[in-house]
């Protein structure tokens, strides 16, 4: 992996990558093993995500933060569903047409996120809500990656993580609707 990294011109950009990945590398490993049960598939999936982090350096402020911590986690967690279902034979079956969001409901969940004052009720529900769309949501709302980012980092089309963030959206919305906060009322 190190050497992987000396490939890279930018020294900022290396050196910040390679504190990244000293920093959280038994606890990525750890959660790629847990996953794929394989030691070289855990490994080839930390290199991946390090490679896909890469393009994303810009969005990471400070290494040794919980932020950082979770981007990695997310990317690597999903990452080893996709080497996972590869090696069961799953295929993402893809839609020919997506109900996309109206705008009017992307702003009013984004109000939301903006509005609940204590990241611990954030915290509290998206726990609720599937993890793939937990993530999603993370890296779209809190990380402010576009759609094309995210697909990128989850070896997936465009089209699905649209799917998925509307999916997770309507979610959010009946879980929300069940704590009793109107976000309709917060616009």
């Amino acid at each position: 992996m190190i050497a992987f990294l000396m490939t890279i011109e930018n020294e900022k950009t290396r050196n910040k990558l390679e504190e990244i990945y000293v920093t959280y590398y038994k606890e990525i490993y750890v959660t790629a093993y847990s996953i794929l049960k394989d030691h070289h598939d855990a490994q080839d999936v930390i290199q991946d995500a390090i490679l896909r982090i890469s393009k994303n350096i810009h969005k990471i402020s400070e290494v040794k933060c919980k932020k950082t911590r979770s981007y990695l986690v997310i990317i690597v967690r999903n990452l080893c569903y996709n080497v996972y279902n590869k090696r069961k034979g799953i295929v993402m079956l893809e839609y020919d047409e997506v109900k996309r969001l109206s705008n009017q409901d992307e702003i009013l969940i984004e109000e939301e996120f903006l509005q609940i004052e204590f990241s611990e009720k954030i915290a509290k529900y998206l726990e609720q809500l599937h993890q793939p769309y937990a993530d999603v949501l993370t890296l779209r709302y809190y990380y402010e990656l576009e759609i094309s980012e995210i697909a990128r980092n989850f070896n997936i089309t465009e089209n699905n993580v649209s799917v998925r963030i509307y999916r997770a959206l309507e979610a959010l919305k009946k879980i929300l609707v069940e704590e009793g906060v109107d976000y309709e009322q917060s616009v």
